[in-house]
């Protein structure tokens, strides 16, 4: 049978005094006076008994060797999907573990999460989009090796894999324009101030029009910013999409082109046009942004901007094993910072769902 283990208590009871007083006396606190006598009848009792006060060492810090921690808003648009892609194909290449944090576009969520991230010491961690608390992430850094994926400028001081989305923007503008129409729509889910590419990527669309004397021409359509953290359900950026454009081309019928903040947006708008019996590009041409890969699909022949978001993803994680590396040597010596920034130019993709606009 095991033996019961001796404690402070059983001490106390064996000298004839407080459990208190057996505490202060083994651990030698000294701002209390005691008597010899109670002094030795303590320390003869704990003999007696066997008892030992010493202490478990403390816990050495956690340390997840070899796990980079990745963080993303949702699982709700594939965009996330293609860059996880590109993060795990590095990670696994150099052997390590990638352990992904879905914040649900929740302040509370992402918050406890980057306090968790502090607490479980990852090798690295990868930001997937504009952080809601820039200050903490800052402060992740200046232990933990951080790379974020993001508009241009957001977070200064952390190595980023850099989006344009106002050249992006342009980039629509000034093809649709080129083609001769002047008036369109664009359709977005919530323009929070934390939605930086979101808002840039309509500045960019809106001032090239501007610039081209076609600024009442811009119709923009999004979801009140309340809306944004409810952006849970798989389906949410396809029906910002949908319903938008129902709207829309109620209040005005004559718009001949419609963009989507991003390619899941226009796959909305494209089944509310034909929901409605538009023609597309005939009637009504659709244009979305990120090339996801059903963009390109017979049936749906999106025309969209590609920015090369895998690729992006295997950037991060390179930069991110990089920095590692730089850390360590830091540590052993006096190896100035270095912050990273890695931007591609964005490419017009053009497919069957835009065309010049149709003739009155």
């Amino acid at each position: 049978m095991n033996r019961k283990k001796v404690t402070s208590t059983d001490v106390a009871k064996r000298a004839g005094v407080s459990q208190a007083t057996v505490s202060m006396v083994l651990n030698q606190k000294y701002n209390v006076s005691f008597s010899r006598e109670t002094i030795k009848k303590v320390e003869q009792a704990a003999k007696e008994l066997g008892y030992t006060n010493e202490k478990k060492p403390r816990a050495s810090r956690i340390r997840m060797r070899g796990t980079i921690f990745v963080v993303c808003p949702n699982f709700t648009n594939p965009y996330y999907f293609s860059l996880i892609q590109g993060i795990e194909k590095t990670a696994q290449k150099n052997k390590f573990d990638v352990f992904l944090c879905n914040t649900r576009r929740d302040y509370q969520t992402e918050e406890k999460y980057l306090k968790k991230i502090e607490k479980l010491n990852p090798s690295g961690v990868i930001y997937t989009f504009a952080p809601t608390f820039p200050e903490s992430l800052q402060n992740v850094s200046k232990k933990i090796p951080v790379v974020l994926i993001g508009e241009k400028d957001v977070v200064s001081g952390i190595d980023t894999v850099e989006l344009n989305s106002e050249k992006m923007g342009r980039m629509l503008a000034e093809y649709l324009l080129g083609l001769g129409h002047r008036k369109v729509g664009f359709i977005s889910t919530p323009l929070t101030e934390r939605q930086s590419a979101r808002r840039a990527r309509i500045k960019g669309f809106c001032e090239t029009f501007a610039e081209a004397g076609c600024s009442d021409g811009v119709y923009v359509r999004s979801l009140p910013k309340e809306m944004d953290i409810m952006f849970q359900e798989i389906d949410m950026e396809y029906r910002t999409g949908y319903e938008l454009t129902l709207e829309l081309i109620q209040q005005v019928p004559q718009i001949t082109a419609i963009a989507g903040t991003n390619d899941m947006v226009a796959l909305g708008i494209r089944d509310a046009l034909l929901k409605e019996k538009y023609r597309i590009p005939e009637d009504i041409s659709v244009i979305g942004c990120d090339n996801l890969l059903f963009s390109g699909l017979r049936g749906i022949d999106l025309t969209t901007v590609e920015h090369y978001v895998s690729k992006k993803g295997e950037d991060a994680c390179e930069i991110l094993i990089q920095e590692m590396g730089e850390q360590k040597a830091k540590n052993n010596s006096s190896v100035e910072n270095m912050v990273h920034h890695i931007e591609y130019e964005p490419r017009l993709v053009v497919r069957g769902s835009s065309s010049y606009p149709k003739l009155k």
